[in-house]
């Protein structure tokens, strides 16, 4: 998928098992490819047809890793973390001061003192790959690294982005960050806290609900 990075995961199986299938499928499909077609066809010509180890792995690899790893129980066998891709929508909560006072959240609402704003998070994800994007009211960040953790509690999201700024907007140079959300399975949503590097250093909070 373009524009998708690795990212890592506690699920040890994901690599220890599933790779080591893969591979053992690759070896089954470059073995009994020709007679199993044959055989299927009725034409013994096909008896013959063979294709490599290599070839073969990697089309197996393609289809678990971009087309089958989350649908059950393929998921469970191959040790896949949640699947997250989609539309989030919902509010980021900045501690800027670039802002009116009445965009500030008032103290009994959600993410009191700081500001809320709309945003969007786009998430790709595959069995081993996973772009996020989040989509603010003034500038966009690309994920550049993450990690998805299931092991203890709930399931957390940790990415680190990359935000090249925006000439409209002087607050916002190129800057670096960290965004840590804990997935609900129940109400879709994503939440968590947000901080950034020493170009900006600013934090907060982002609020999202699964839209699509």
């Amino acid at each position: 998928m373009r524009g998708t990075h690795g990212f890592s995961t506690d699920r040890l199986r994901r690599r220890r098992v599933t790779l080591f299938a893969i591979g053992a499928a690759g070896v089954l499909i470059a073995n009994n490819l020709g007679p199993s077609v044959a055989l299927f066809t009725g034409y013994e010509i096909f008896t013959n047809v063979t294709i490599s180890f290599v070839l073969a792995s990697t089309a197996v690899y393609f289809l678990v890793a971009r087309g089958l790893w989350n649908v059950w129980p393929i998921s469970v066998a191959i040790g896949s973390p949640p699947d997250l891709s989609g539309e989030w929508t919902g509010h980021l909560y900045t501690d800027t001061d670039e802002y009116d006072d009445e965009d500030v959240a008032a103290v009994n609402e959600l993410g009191h003192g700081l500001v809320k704003m709309e945003a969007t998070l786009r998430i790709k994800q595959s069995w081993d790959q996973i772009l996020v994007e989040l989509v603010g009211p003034n500038s966009n960040s690309n994920s550049t690294g993450a990690t998805i953790l299931t092991g203890n509690g709930p399931t957390t999201l940790t990415y680190n982005y990359n935000n090249q700024g925006t000439d409209f907007h002087d607050e916002l140079d190129q800057h670096v960050g960290t965004t840590t959300v804990e997935y609900d399975p129940e109400s879709e949503t994503l939440e968590g806290t947000y901080y950034t590097g020493p170009n900006r250093e600013n934090h907060g909070r982002l609020e999202v609900e699964r839209t699509s």
